[in-house]
């Protein structure tokens, strides 16, 4: 009997798996979004709504606008902008307790690391407000990262398909975050 017992734990020692792990995204991973802020101009004094906890760094840097958007997007910088690239992103609504105040920093995601990931670029630019065309561009979430005099920022960005009713696409983030 204390053999047959011996032998039940050791197959049930053995059957426990150590390598099961949280499955759960890294707060801090390239392709994560955990809320978004929604502007449809550049008018600071304009109601802007946020969904979630958005992990961005933006630093009062820039401002992207309209969010979500179709076909082109805005930047409005306080400096000249030299680099834009959008990385797909994966919303999930975890982290919504997180300060990424005391997370995020500039230092965060290498140049090298967000070229790799990128979907879309425009470079050696030299200017404080000018359009993206992102039309060609998935319907989906894409983190927007943005270079002003060396240091690099971020914010998240809701690109839907051309032809779609602004209400409609309000209410499907809106659905998501809630």
């Amino acid at each position: 009997m204390k053999k047959k017992l011996f032998i039940l734990i050791s197959i049930l020692a053995i059957s426990c798996n150590n390598d099961e792990t949280n499955t759960q995204t890294d707060k801090t991973s390239i392709n994560l979004i955990t809320g978004i802020n929604l502007r449809e101009t550049s008018d600071d004094s304009e109601l802007q709504l946020q969904f979630g906890n958005p992990n961005v760094l933006t630093n009062n840097k820039f401002l992207i606008y309209p969010n979500p958007a179709s076909e082109s997007v805005y930047i409005l910088a306080q400096e000249n902008v030299t680099d834009v690239w959008l990385v797909s992103a994966n919303p999930e609504k975890i982290y919504q307790d997180v300060n990424f105040n005391n997370i995020l920093n500039t230092n965060l995601y290498s140049e090298q690391s967000i070229i790799s990931h990128s979907n879309f670029s425009l470079n050696k630019q030299s200017s404080k407000n000018f359009s993206v065309n992102i039309s060609t561009l998935a319907k989906g979430y894409y983190k927007v990262f943005i270079k002003i005099g060396g240091i690099i920022y971020w914010d998240n960005l809701y690109k839907y398909e051309n032809g779609g009713d602004n209400e409609e696409q309000f209410n499907t983030i809106k659905n998501f975050w809630k």
